[in-house]
Order: structure tokens, then sequence, then C-alpha cells
């Protein structure tokens, strides 16, 4: 089959399984007694507790070109905010823009330790690199990745108050060892993508809601999960 063609093939299935994907995901809202509200700029916003104390420890996976939200989690919530993103256009990004605004570290995160060849994008203007090939491109990067728990271990973090994750579709490993090592973030952020086939998006959700949270939010890729009081945090 022509490299073209099966580029075209790939992302028709990609686009059919996102669309069923959130139509699932729609069906899973819940009523939550916490507030969110939005924060950051178009594609990067993402959701907060609106409440949430000054100091709460916050983990943002995923920087690409746009930490809007990391930041204004820093500066409007006042929150200690920690950032990964071990691909270089990320990391050139934040040595140019963060100024300290947050705490920035060149890591993936993962579900163990180790090193991890990522590929690139198709369009090199992209900074989204993918732990599956998904457009089929030659360049590839070797990048340090961690596990949430020794993430915290390594900071010396006892919980997490607030995750976001937008890390490709790293997020499906992620987010099952996670819950394993016995970490709760009170709110997690999550963005199904890259890719997101039903199946997976199904299977980690059911293991969030069987560890306590609820969807509370979502909008297109985008969701956001609420630990229901009574639960380990």
């Amino acid at each position: 089959m022509p490299e073209r063609v099966k580029r075209l093939a790939g992302r028709a299935w990609r686009l059919a399984n996102r669309a069923l994907s959130r139509a699932w995901l729609a069906r899973r809202l819940r009523a939550c007694p916490v507030e969110l509200e939005r924060l950051g700029h178009g594609p990067a916003a993402c959701w907060v507790p609106r409440g949430i104390a000054p100091g709460a420890v916050a983990y943002c996976g995923g920087v690409g070109l746009d930490a809007s939200y990391d930041f204004a989690l820093a500066e409007a919530k006042r929150l200690d905010v920690h950032s990964f993103d071990p691909t270089p256009a990320a990391i050139a990004f934040m040595a140019r823009e963060n100024r300290g605004r947050v705490a920035f570290h060149p890591w993936g995160l993962m579900d163990r330790d180790g090193i991890l060849r990522l590929h690139a994008p198709f369009d090199p203007a992209h900074a989204n690199w993918f732990a599956e090939n998904l457009h089929g491109t030659a360049e590839t990067v070797e990048v340090e990745c961690l596990s949430i728990a020794t993430v915290m271990a390594r900071l010396g973090h006892g919980r997490i108050d607030l995750m976001k994750l937008d890390i490709e579709g790293s997020w499906f490993a992620v987010i099952p060892a996670m819950l394993a090592a016995g970490v709760r973030p009170a709110t997690l952020c999550v963005e199904f993508d890259s890719p997101a086939p039903l199946v997976r998006v199904r299977r980690v959700v059911l293991a969030l809601e069987a560890a306590g949270y609820a969807l509370a939010a979502r909008d297109g890729d985008n969701a956001a999960f609420v630990l229901l009081k009574g639960q380990p945090g």
C-alpha cells in the first residue's frame, strides 16, 4: 500500500474512533459537587476547581508550544505547578517563555521508568512527538520517562491535587499505572487523543470510575474527572 494511502487510512481510522469515543464519554458525565472553571488559551485551555487552595500541587504533563494553562495555574491560582515535556520543541519553548513561573522538568510521563523512543510528527512544525509511530515518520528521539510514582518520590510530593495529561496516546499506559500505585489526584484532566480508540478510552474511564472518580466535564477530546469525597486520595 502506498505510504500516502496508509497515512490517509490511518487518519480516517483515528477520526472515526475519536467520534465514537466522544459520544461514549458524553454519556458518562455525572453531576459533581466541585465547581470547575477553564484556564488557559485555545486548545491548551483546561479545567481547575474554582476553589482550589493556593499552594496546591499541580502536575501538567505535556507542554508543546503553549503553557498558558500551566502559567495561569501558577499566576492566577498561585499553585505549586510542575510541568513535564521531554520533546525538543517544548524544552526550547520553556527555556524562552517560562521565566521561572513554573517548575519545568524535561521528563516524559509513562507507566515505567526508562528511555523511550518517540516518533516525529508528519508536519515538522508541530511540537507533538508520539510513542506510537502514527504518521509513519523516520525521525525519532530518545527521552527519559518516569512513572508518576517515581516523579512524586523524586520531587518529594506526598500527594497531587491537580493533574493534567496531554501526552498523546501515552495516557493509556500512564493512568492505569498511576492507579495501581495508589496515586489519586483530586482532579484529573485528560486529553484522549493520538490515538483514542473507544476500547482504550472505555477501559481507562471504567478504571477511573472504579477508583472513585466521576467525569465532571468534557469538551471534545478533553475530560475532567473529580475524585469523590470518601475515596482514597
